[in-house]
Formats: structure tokens, sequence, C-alpha cells
């Protein structure tokens, strides 16, 4: 029971006991009175009555006796009126035998009220002639006596509602502070932090208040500090401080998972830009000048070779670094052309228009598979032709992989596998180091028109390049929620939602009705949003977690630590569980600074009660240096390859 109602209770007994007393002393002073009334009430009529009596001049002239008696008798209220003469024998007498049909028997029954008779002598002249007796009804005063309790009863009730409802309403004031204490509490357990601004005008309320508010101060500070540390860290292993994009180290970790082909990756294309003659720029203009020119390419860089999952990096002082994944090599020569025609303007910008400072742009295609040593070593063969070219040329490097299927054959085929239903979902469960599962995370697979079950890597890229990705996430839901109509799960099946679903409010609007309807379905399902989005598409990414988690669906951040971002949003988000970005686990044996930003990372996480599942883990070495930094969780190869979700739903 809460403290207001134990309280209101509490009052409100003292006030019945209040009432209950004050009722019975009334009651009795009542009673008290309306016997003493009829004994006072049965004197006087008996004195009265017997002077009349003893003025008759013929003590035996009963007749005028008895009328007498009878006058008195009808219009009074007695129970009995007698006469007796000297010898105690009566000479006339009147009863009256009427009941109190106004009163409940019970009530006559619980209260006994007495009627003392009264006498009076009659004489003629000096000589007694007999003895009057007269006795009160008690009816009379019980009729009395019970309007008088019902009007107490009544009065005692309106009183009683009144003061209990005063009380709630003045304690539901008093002790608003603890409510709002109380909702500070909750607030730290969802690690969400309050502070109460107007404090209580209660002395020992106020200084609770004070104590909690220094408490989540404390809190949020020490939150905040840890998000600091990572993000610290995060600039001094993986930033560039120039231009603020990644730096080789952080660059040639994201390019090691793009081209893992156990990381289902799909192909894309790689793009060069260096830089010559900056020396020049440096030595006339200074360096900062020289900064300003690097960082002005680089932003030029991101605007018109941005692309869904782009990476943008600083590999030395002359040379930034595209990669872009699933990209069309058609689309990058016009980008890469404003690029090169940007910098005369650039220069002139900067005030340096008179140097022979110039540009050169070379990309290629990747695939999965290939060693990055070998990629680089293409692509600088490709920059030193783009450099033969002239100032600020664009060449395109064509390797013996770079003939892509058109895309109207692949529209076609795509058509025919949609028709045909030949999709499939495969699972990779997360596990903790006793082998419980955490959570299945479902993959996209093709049944090729050989019968062969190809990767998402091998179809994805097509898929996004023809905008047909909304129709693939479609297709992923319905086929889980298809598994969970023929089996439940006792553990989450998470679905990787692209950026499609934040993008067209159609799809969104399907989406929610779709979760909605399945409803019953809401535990054994969890969505997986990439770090990148949520930080991208704020607008729209965080309003989709709030609706998914009123759903009763839970939420995990993919890809988490490699943006190059403040990690205080986890703060506000509150996901389940967080996937690191399988780059980290490529170097999480041998490099202390990744080390040191996980570490930080799982500190942050483990604040907020998040879960960090660490993935692409393929020995037990990966395993290990994880498992040391705290991490309860891993999804890899190395706990098994996927398997066919349907597989389970027939066994």
């Amino acid at each position: 029971m809460s403290l207001n109602k134990q309280m209101a209770l509490f009052i409100a007994s003292l006030l019945m006991i209040l009432l209950i007393g004050t009722f019975i002393l009334n009651l009795s002073n009542t009673k008290v009175f309306l016997q003493e009334q009829l004994r006072s009430h049965a004197q006087d009529t008996a004195t009265s009555l017997g002077l009349s009596l003893s003025s008759i001049k013929d003590p035996k002239d009963t007749s005028s006796m008895e009328t007498m008696i009878n006058a008195v008798f009808d219009r009074g209220y007695y129970a009995n009126i007698r006469l007796t003469n000297n010898d105690n024998e009566v000479i006339y007498q009147v009863t009256n035998t009427k009941k109190m049909d106004n009163v409940p028997s019970f009530f006559i029954q619980s209260i006994k009220l007495s009627a003392p008779p009264a006498s009076a002598l009659v004489q003629s002249g000096w000589i007694p002639v007999g003895t009057l007796t007269v006795t009160s009804h008690t009816g009379y005063a019980y009729i009395e006596l019970w309007n008088s309790i019902l009007s107490l009863l009544t009065w005692f009730a309106v009183a009683a509602i009144l003061a209990i409802l005063i009380i709630i309403f003045a304690l539901k004031i008093m002790l608003s502070p603890l409510k709002k204490m109380e909702e500070q509490a909750q607030a730290i357990v969802k690690k969400e932090y309050l502070i109460q601004k107007t404090l209580p005008k209660t002395a020992e309320f106020r200084s609770v208040v004070c104590a909690m508010n220094a408490m989540v101060s404390k809190l949020k500070a020490v939150f905040e500090r840890d998000a600091y540390t990572a993000e610290k860290l995060q600039k001094l292993a993986y930033q560039d401080p120039v231009t603020e994009l990644h730096n080789r180290r952080h660059f040639e970790m994201l390019l090691d998972s793009l081209l893992d082909p156990v990381d289902e990756s799909g192909s894309g294309i790689i793009c060069l830009l260096r830089v010559h003659e900056l020396k020049v720029i440096n030595e006339h203009y200074g360096y900062i000048t020289g900064d300003k020119f690097i960082r002005a390419l680089s932003e030029s860089m991101q605007a018109n070779l941005y692309h869904r999952n782009s990476i943008f990096a600083r590999l030395n002082g002359t040379e930034l670094v595209a990669v872009l994944p699933a990209t069309n090599p058609d689309h990058i020569k016009p980008q890469a052309e404003i690029i090169t025609q940007n910098i005369p303007n650039i220069l002139k910008t900067l005030s340096a228009e008179n140097t022979k400072t110039s540009i050169s742009i070379a990309y290629l295609c990747y695939e999965p598979g290939q060693t990055r040593s070998a990629l680089l070593a293409k692509l600088d063969f490709a920059i030193n032709q783009a450099n033969q070219l002239g100032q600020n040329q664009v060449y395109f490097y064509k390797t013996d992989t770079t003939t892509p299927t058109p895309n109207t054959t692949w529209d076609k085929n795509l058509d025919q596998a949609f028709f045909e239903d030949r999709f499939l979902l495969f699972q990779q469960s997360s596990y903790n180091t006793n082998r419980e599962i955490h959570d299945q995370e479902v993959l996209i697979r093709l049944t090729d028109f050989d019968g062969i079950i190809r990767s998402a890597g091998y179809f994805m890229p097509a898929i996004e390049q023809l905008n047909r990705v909304e129709e693939i996430d479609k297709r992923v839901i319905k086929l889980v929620l298809h598994f969970l109509q023929l089996k439940s799960s006792n553990h989450p099946i998470a679905i990787n939602l692209s950026k499609s679903v934040l993008e067209n409010p159609l799809f969104k609007d399907w989406f929610i009705k779709t979760l909605t309807d399945a409803k019953a379905y809401s535990s054994s399902l969890s969505f997986e949003l990439n770090e990148r989005l949520i930080i991208e598409e704020k607008g729209t990414a965080w309003p989709l977690i709030s609706e998914l988690k009123q759903l009763n669906i839970g939420v995990g951040i993919d890809h988490f630590g490699s943006g190059l971002t403040n990690m205080s949003y986890l703060q506000t988000l509150l996901p389940e569980y967080v996937k690191l970005d399988p780059s980290f686990s490529k170097s999480i044996t041998d490099d202390e600074q990744t080390r040191n930003y996980v570490a930080s990372l799982c500190e942050l996480a483990k604040s907020l009660d998040i879960n960090v599942i660490a993935t692409s883990i393929e020995n037990k070495g990966q395993q290990k240096a994880f498992a040391h930094l705290g991490i309860e969780y891993f999804q890899g190869y190395y706990y098994g390859a996927p398997v066919a979700l349907i597989q389970q739903a027939e066994s």
C-alpha cells in the first residue's frame, strides 16, 4: 500500500473515531435528557391533575373524575393514568397501547428508555381520598431520539466524506514531491537523468530532493564522461584531425571487413584522389592554407560521391579515398569530373589560384575475396595513369571482373526470382560463453537458376542499384512471420532494416501495420538498424525505434562503433543490444588502440544495461580478446556457419 493511502487511511480512521465518539456522547446525552423530560412531564401532569381532582366537592363523584382524567389523557403523551383509593383499589385507569410504527424495532430493543411513574395525592378538603399515578409514554421519546440520530448520521456522513476528500487532496499535494522522486528513481533504472527544478517547501522533502538531484547530476556526469572518453579514444585512434574522415588505420580495418567473403559484403567501387604539388601551397601560403585545401577537397568528395554505406578516409597527407559499396562504375565519372572542375574555384577561395597544385582521380571495382594489398596496388597504378592524362583528370581502371551484368538482365532475373519465390532465409545466432543463444540474425539467400544458393553479396548490389531494397525487406519480414506461424521461437529473430523503411512513408505504414497485426509474435522479433542510419537519419530513425518499442519489439544497433560520432545517443535510444562493427574483429588481437576503444564502448553500453555482441568471430583468439574486455555475446563462423531457418520449422 502506498504512503499516500496509508496516511489517508490513518487520518480517516482518527476522524471516524472522533465522529463515532461524538455520536455516542451525543446519543447518551440525548437519551438522558429525554428520560428526564419523561419524568418531569409525568410529575407535572400528576401534580396539576391531582389538584384538579381535589377541587371536586363530592369525592364519590367518579364520573367527574373520569371526565377530567380522560381530558388530560387524550391530549397528552401518557402510557398510563391510574386513580386509586386509600385502600389501593383502582377507582379509574386508562392505558395507551399504541405502538410507534415510525421507529424500527431493533432501535427500540437496542436503546432502553424508562419512564418512571409520578404520583400525586387527591384530597377532599384536608382529607385524602386517593392517589393519582401518571406514567409518560416512551414511544414519543423514541421518535424524537430516532429523528435526532438520523440527523446526526446524515451530518456525520456528509462531514466524513468531505473530510476524507479534503485529506486525500491535501495529501496528494503534500506528498507530490515523493511522486516526483519516484519518477526520478524509475528514470535512473531506465538510464534517464531527471532533475527536479522546483523544490518542495517541506524541509524534509526539500533535503531529500536536493540529495536526489545531486545523485542524478553525478550519474549524468559519469555517463557524459564515459561518452566523452569513448569519443576521444575514437578520434585519437580512427579519425584524421584535418578532414575528420577515417584515418588510414581505420580505413584498412573497414576495407578488410568489406573484402572478407565471410562477411557476405557485395562488390563496389573504390576511388582514390591524389593531390599534386601540395608542398607548393604549404611553402607559399602556410600549412593552415594547405589543410584548408585538403578539407575543401574532402567536403567536395563527400558531397559528390556520397552513397549509401560509403566510406571516406584520408590515407596520407596527399591522398583521399572513397569506398562505395554496390555502386555502378558508370555513375562515378560524372561526379568525379565535378570534383576536378571545382579545383580552380577552391584555390581561388584560398587566394592560391597561381599555384600549380592539381589532383588526379582514379577508381576501379573491387570484389569480396580480394586482398587489401593487391587492391591498393591496382589503385596506385590507376592513379598514376590518371596523372599521365594531365592535370585534374579522371581515370577508370577496368579489370577482368569489371564487366557487371547489365541492369536490364538483373531486373528480369530478379522479377523471375520474386515470382518463383526463390528467396530463402538463413540464420546465424549469437551466443554467450555457455553457448546460450542471444538472438538469431536472419540472412537473405537466393536460389539461382543453376540451383546454387547465393549469398546476399551476389545479388544485393543489383538490388540496390535497381532501387528494389524495399521488395527484399518486405520479403524477409513475410518469410520471418511465416516461420513464426509454423514454429515458435524461444530466442528473438533479428532482422536488419535498410534505409528504405525510413525513406518511404507508405512502406513504413505497411511495416508498422504488419507488425501490429502480428503482435502475438512481438517477443520473438528484433530489428537492427545500422549505426550510420541512426545518426544520419535521426529524424525518421528515432521515431521508428520508439514505435517498435511501443509494440514490445526489441531493437538493436548494427555496425556499432564504426561511425565517427558521439556515443551519448545511446542514452536516448536505449537499444536492447549493440553489435560491434566486424572491422574490430580483424585487429582486436594485435592492436592496443582498438582494444582500448572497444573497452570504452563496452563500459559505456554496460552503464546503460545494453548487451554488447562481438561479430565476425572466426577464431578462439578473437573470442578471448573480446571476452577479456567484458563482452559476453559473440557471433561468427567460429560458432558455426549460417543455416537455413526453414529447417528449424520442419524439424
